[in-house]
């Protein structure tokens, strides 16, 4: 009887080994994930500060292709702020993460920066919708959940990025490419379910 029990525990064991990761559920979000392994492993092994930045312009290509997605799943990390001003951050994948916010404060900075520009002067959205902010109040920290949104479309989006005038550095392209970070607008969050 003990020996039963031990050989189906350990079949139980073994067949949990074999489930796939939760960052590779959905194919959209395994295909992003592995172009940025793609991207940065031989930058990052080559030393090379010139292969690192073009490294981190491709990644930065490779999210904006992205654009909408849907359902990717990932594990809120952060919630800072109240509901005018929240930033939040979800990891999506080993060490990729979104982060979207709502501060007006760089909304107005970026349309003072489109005072200048030559786009549309339509404001721009805010990073979360008012579904993800109403979702945001019923989960915890820590929490698995299920993310719908775009790459890139911000609150503040025409904000004048200074590090295309000044360059980033080796050390920031460095730290980019091990541990990505992207912005993004979140229209929907959900409880994501476990299978």
């Amino acid at each position: 009887m003990k020996r039963r029990s031990l050989l189906l525990g350990s079949a139980l064991a073994l067949g949990g080994c074999f489930d796939r990761p939760w960052y590779e559920e959905n194919p959209g979000q395994k295909a992003f994930l592995d172009g940025l392994q793609v991207l940065a492993k031989p930058a990052l092994a080559s030393n090379n500060p010139l292969r690192l930045e073009e490294a981190v312009k491709q990644s930065l290509a490779l999210a904006a292709q992205v654009g909408t997605f849907t359902d990717w799943q990932g594990i809120l990390r952060t919630i800072e702020g109240n509901a005018q001003k929240m930033a939040i951050s979800v990891d999506i994948g080993p060490q990729v993460s979104l982060y979207a916010f709502n501060d007006w404060t760089l909304a107005m900075a970026g349309a003072v920066a489109e005072f200048f520009s030559t786009r549309s002067r339509d404001s721009a959205p805010p990073g979360l919708s008012d579904q993800a902010v109403a979702a945001l109040k019923t989960f915890r920290l820590g929490e698995r959940v299920t993310v719908s949104g775009r790459m890139g479309e911000i609150a503040g989006s025409g904000l004048f990025d200074l590090s295309t005038l000044f360059g980033k550095s080796d050390a920031d392209n460095r730290q980019f490419l091990q541990v990505p970070r992207f912005v993004a607008r979140v229209d929907a969050l959900a409880a994501a379910k476990k299978k």
